[in-house]
């Protein structure tokens, strides 16, 4: 390469940084030996901090640790009435390679559970007895005391918190299902009963529904050592288009006395209400609802005025009612 002096090699490099300018031979091999001295360089790095942890991780070290513990076995017909700790912290020192090993994966430690209460101390210390050059300094907590009650199940009815949000129009046909609608709860019998139903913690909530729903859920423990029979359960739900009907209904009098007769003004009643689009037709066809005004009510009356009662017959059908008209009528009574 062809000797180049400072106010050149100063010129080619702005020219290089510059942005838009195409690089020449030199140029090419100026960005070569820039790279070349970054990978050197990264190399160094590396190579140093390796040497850094080779030579100073053989000593010694102190650290503390979370090791996570989990219960031993139980007796078939008895059950822990709370939960054990997931983790206990323990204070180790020793050779920093292990230590290193340690911290980055550190064993599972199974509780003994023989007696009521549990030195941690000694069964973590036997634990990690696998490692020859760590020494266990400390362990918190240090006693563990455990407590146990005879098992029991009972079968319990699944809840479900919802909040729907539907589009326009849109809504549920009939009663949202469980698939199971209920599970069976097992654990210590003072945890067990009483609970009366198994609720899910995490609230369904939905958006711009209109079309059927199938979700499913997780169960979760929430209330210490229960066990579940299902780890999950699906929420399913019918959701339909409706639209407005109208019917005119005369209305009725309940328990009316034998001899007597209520005439009222107007005679009929007005009712709107919302059905799904695909049970309209059907709709159409019967008048759904029943318009009565109980005969206490009138006893009761001293305006001359009652508002009529609105009672669905038709239960097959998903209807809701909007609104009728009028709200009160007035009455007369006609003796036989």
């Amino acid at each position: 390469m062809a000797d180049i002096t400072d106010n050149e090699f100063i010129r080619r490099l702005k020219a290089f940084l510059k942005p838009g300018t195409k690089p020449g031979t030199e140029e090419t091999e100026m960005r070569f030996i820039r790279r070349e001295k970054v990978v050197v360089f990264v190399g160094a790095y590396i190579m140093a901090i390796s040497l850094w942890f080779i030579v100073n991780l053989g000593g010694s070290f102190n650290i503390t640790i979370n090791i996570p513990v989990e219960p031993g076995n139980v007796p078939e017909n008895m059950a822990l009435t709370e939960d054990l700790p997931e983790f206990v912290q323990v204070s180790v020192s020793g050779d920093g390679w292990q230590l290193l090993n340690l911290y980055n994966d550190p064993p599972t430690v199974v509780i003994n559970i023989e007696e009521s209460e549990i030195n941690l101390f000694d069964q973590v210390r036997q634990r990690l007895s696998y490692l020859q050059e760590i020494d266990v300094a400390k362990v918190q907590p240090l006693l563990l005391s455990v407590n146990m009650e005879p098992k029991i199940s009972k079968r319990v009815p699944v809840k479900i918190n919802t909040d729907l949000n539907f589009q326009p129009r849109f809504g549920l046909v009939g009663e949202p299902t469980y698939s199971p609608d209920s599970i069976t709860v097992t654990g210590a019998q003072s945890r067990i009963e009483d609970i009366t139903e198994w609720e899910v913690q995490d609230t369904l909530r939905l958006e711009g529904i209109r079309e059927d729903i199938s979700v499913t859920l997780p169960l979760e423990d929430a209330i210490g050592v229960v066990e579940l029979s299902e780890n999950e359960i699906t929420y399913n739900a019918d959701v339909s288009e409706f639209t407005e009907g109208e019917t005119t209904v005369y209305i009725r009098t309940r328990g009316l006395p034998r001899g007597q007769n209520v005439n009222y003004n107007p005679s009929s009643v007005t009712i709107r209400f919302d059905v799904p689009i695909e049970q309209y037709a059907e709709v159409e066809k019967i008048r759904p609802y029943e318009v009565y005004v109980p005969y206490a009510k009138i006893l009761e009356d001293s305006t001359g005025f009652v508002t009529p009662d609105i009672q669905q017959t038709a239960e097959q059908f998903e209807l809701r009612l909007r609104s009728f008209q009028p709200k009160a009528v007035a009455y007369f009574t006609v003796l036989n």
